[in-house]
Formats: structure tokens, sequence, C-alpha cells
């Protein structure tokens, strides 16, 4: 999940839809009774778009509670998801100043505090130390340090994130939990049709992590399209006897996939600086260019830069490491923990407890000479594997999205942009090879059917003899005649 959503987008951009369903359903039972505003009341939705083409948000909201109850969440519960969100998207209305102390802060107006806290359950005052001040432990005693502005400011935007992606994580869960089958049902259901919409390939102005991990993901889709599309049209043509030029290949882009998912690629790179003491995101940077710098898919700045560029199979797309080593602990601070658990909703408490449950399952994994190591990275490298693994043990069909224009505008096609997404994508790869061989493939019964006029009679009944008659209608009629005739 982009959870960078959450605080910012794209001018031309929306976040999270849920924000803008509750907000515009906001006088709709039983958001009425949360006192939600407008979305440009909402600091976090500011500066981006608010309407997106014909979507009917209002609409969108009753089609959600709708789905929410059919995936067996009560009223209780439906109403506590969308009051967390609510809170979620109010923190980033709390303003900060500096405080009367040195290097300290302090919030402007308590009024979204006592809002956000009352939609999130937790006592203002508890949510607004989390944001002021971070404890530290040090020779196994408590003690607490004020946060800068920019400090608390970002302490704000990170629980808004974590808690965020973690109320997704939570939710997808509780789906999996209802609509996965039980061992019986497994075995008596023979037939599995399974459908995955990927995020496409991702090239922006500013690309951080997330844009690695889903460029990352369709890195290794192209790899299994490579695999399945092209051997097949290959082990094709040898069968049919047909020899395939040798200039006819396609983007093998098993190099980018080890540069970064492969051992000592830049995803364990980065759970390897994590473990460095007083690491820093260029301590990361510098490391991947000692160890990976002549790789030839890697794009190493000239000058010292917090980034590096990759060429991807679909074109180069250059990196920011900013925050990267924040992004991928994936820990949540301890008073960000204590206030799930101490929230008034269950939810927030089960998403609390499950923090403990990953910390106490790491605790018994551990081993004396090396600890394991949890990241943002390493659960989704684990979660892609798994992803691939089923994808792999099927019979796969593709269906490619050409995207028209990068104005996101109706009845305009780019011709260059389009023949880019062709050729990065391997489809005129696969149509070259084709040409090489036999480009019209219809089967022989069709075929003989189709052109058997131009055989003489007695060959004619050869023929319908040789494929059957199977055919029905008029089609039958005309093999009897033509065996009369003959």
């Amino acid at each position: 999940l982009e959870t960078t959503r959450v605080c910012a987008a794209a001018p031309k951009e929306r976040g999270f839809h849920v924000f803008y369903q509750l907000l515009k359903a906001r006088n709709i039972a039983p958001l009425s009774e949360l006192g939600l505003g407008e979305p440009y009341d909402y600091r976090y939705l500011q500066g981006c778009q608010t309407v997106a083409g014909k979507i009917d948000d209002v609409k969108n909201f009753e089609d959600l509670c709708e789905s929410l109850q059919a995936l067996q969440f009560d009223e209780e519960r439906r109403l506590a998801l969308f009051k967390i969100t609510a809170g979620i998207l109010t923190l980033g209305n709390i303003e900060l100043q500096e405080g009367d102390e040195a290097d300290s802060s302090r919030v402007v107006d308590r009024a979204p505090v006592e809002k956000a806290a009352e939609l999130l359950g937790v006592p203002p005052s508890d949510l607004e130390a989390c944001l002021l001040r971070k404890k530290l432990v040090i020779g196994g005693e408590t003690t607490e340090a004020n946060l800068t502005v920019d400090q608390a400011a970002a302490a704000r935007d990170a629980l808004a994130r974590l808690w965020y992606g973690r109320l997704f994580t939570w939710l997808i869960g509780c789906m999996n939990k209802t609509l996965t089958l039980t061992r019986d049902e497994e075995a008596s259901n023979e037939k599995l049709l399974g459908v995955l919409d990927i995020a496409g390939f991702e090239a922006f102005e500013q690309n951080s992590l997330e844009q690695l991990l889903i460029n990352l993901s369709n890195e290794h889709l192209q790899a299994h399209f490579n695999k399945v599309v092209f051997k097949a049209e290959l082990d094709e043509s040898e069968r049919e006897g047909v020899k395939v030029p040798d200039n006819v290949n396609f983007n093998d882009n098993s190099q980018v996939l080890s540069l970064i998912d492969g051992k000592g690629g830049l995803l364990e790179i980065l759970d390897e600086t994590m473990a460095i003491a007083r690491n820093t995101n260029q301590t990361y940077v510098t490391m991947v260019s000692k160890r990976q710098g002549g790789c030839p898919q890697l794009i190493v700045p000239k000058i010292l830069k917090l980034g590096f560029g990759i060429r991807h199979f679909a074109g180069e797309v250059h990196y920011g490491c900013d925050g990267w080593l924040a992004k991928n602990a994936d820990k949540a601070p301890e008073d960000a923990k204590a206030l799930l658990k101490g929230s008034s909703h269950s939810i927030l408490q089960e998403i609390g407890q499950l923090f403990d449950d990953e910390e106490g399952s790491m605790g018994q994994q551990r081993s004396a000479k090396k600890a394991a190591t949890k990241s943002l990275t390493s659960s989704f490298r684990t979660s892609l594997q798994s992803l691939m693994a089923k994808i792999e043990a099927r019979d796969p069909h593709f269906i490619r999205c050409v995207k028209p224009n990068m104005e996101k505008v109706p009845n305009k096609v780019s011709g260059k942009m389009v023949m880019e997404q062709l050729l990065f994508s391997g489809v005129l790869a696969t149509v070259r090879i084709r040409q090489q061989g036999y480009a019209y493939r219809v089967p022989h019964k069709t075929f003989v059917l189709m052109y058997r006029c131009i055989v003489h009679r007695p060959g004619k009944v050869r023929l319908l003899a040789l494929i059957g008659n199977e055919q029905n209608g008029a089609r039958d009629e005309q093999e009897a005649e033509y065996a009369a005739e003959a």
C-alpha cells in the first residue's frame, strides 16, 4: 500500500477514494453524527484534485457499506471503521509551532487534536504527547525528550501513515477470513479462476521506495510473461518446423531482477544497512554504489546525490532514497502502540495486539548467531514470492492495458507513448515471432471446411472422413450432399 498518499497527493491526482466518499456522504447516516467537513477543510487533501471524472463518491460510499455488510461487518464495526479513517484524516489538521523551551514544539489549536482523538477513541492528552515528545530508554530507564516543530510534524504524518496502513492490513485480513474456503470446500472445488489486477509500472518526477516495490512486482510479472509467451511461441514454431531467425528476441529483464531482488541486491542491502549503527540513508546509497556500481542496469549519479537510477524493462526510473530506512523499519513507536491498545475502538485494540504478536514471533525466531530481520521490503518480497508461486502453477492469460496519453483525457492518443508501451511490454516481440511462423492459426477442421471447395469431389469425401462429421445444421446437409455426389 502506498501510504505516502495518506498525507499528500499530486496536483492532478486524488488521495485514497474512501476519504472523499466519507466527506461527500457526511450528511448520510451514520456519518451525519461525526461532524465531518468538505475535502478542502482537510490539509491532507488540499492541493490535489477533489473530483475524479464521473466518479460518484456518495454512490460509491453506499456500495462500500453494502460490500462491508456482505463481508459480515456489523453496523457497529462499520461505523468504527469510518470513525478511525476520518480520525486519521483529521490528524493532518493539527498545526504546530515552536514551544517555550528550546527545541520544543506545541499545538497551535487544540480543536483538531480533540476532534481527532474523539474519532480515534483515544485521550486527547495522550495523542498530543505522542506528537510533541518521544520516549528514550537509557540504561534501563525511560525518559522523555521534546520534538522540534519539524520532528513533531514528521511524527504526526508518520502516525497517520502507520495507522492507515495497519488498518488496511487488518481489513484485508478480516476479508480473507470471511472469503477463504475451508479445507473441505477446497477439496471439493476443482476449478479456480483468479484475476490479478496489478499496479502498472510507475515513473514519476519523484519516486521512492513504494515505486521501487511496485516496479519490482511488474518486473517479476514481465519475466513470467516472457517465460510463458515467448517460450510457448518458440516451442510451437519448432514443432511446426518453422525456423525463427536469430535476431528475434525479447527484453530479458533477469539482470534487473537480480539487481533489485537477488542475493546482495538493493533490497538486501537496505535490510543490512538497518543493522548498522548510526546508519543514514546516505549510508545505504553509498553501499549500493560500492557493491552494485558495476551493474549495467544501475545508474549511479556522478555527483553525490541521495538516490540512484535503474534501467527497468519499461525504461529508466530515478529513485530518491530520502526516508527509506524509516519506511523499511516498519516499526511502530512505543507511544503509537500504547495509543492503539488504549483506544475505545476494538479494531485499534486488535491492531495494537498484532504489533505485540509480531514482536513475540520475531523473538522466537531469533537465533544466538543472527537475529531475524523484519522489514517492510522483506514482508513484501515474501508476499510477492507467494503470489508468483501461485501464478506459475496456473494456466495464465494476459490482458495488456495501454495508456493513450499522459493527460488522462479522452479521445487523444499519443503514438509515441503507445508505441513505447507495446515495445517495452514485449507485445511487439511476440508479434515478430508470429510473423516468422504461421501468423493465421485456426484448427485443421475449421480450415478444411472453409477451403474444401478447391478440392475435387473424391478428395472431399476423404477429407470429411478424416476430420469427422461433427458439424450441425446446413453444414451437415452439405457434407451429405458431397458424399452422395461422389
